[in-house]
């Protein structure tokens, strides 16, 4: 079945989506946690 074999390709294409969301949501939590480091530094 030709749809069958485009199924395979979709989930063999989906866990390097979801490392690549998982890496840019990371790299988002690091800018954020050093934004928060920074304004403590300047209120104290």
């Amino acid at each position: 079945m030709p749809g069958h074999d485009k199924q395979r390709k979709d989930k063999g294409a989906k866990p390097s989506r979801l490392h690549q969301e998982r890496r840019i949501i990371e790299e988002y939590a690091a800018e954020l946690r050093e934004i928060i480091e920074k304004l403590r530094r300047k209120m104290n």
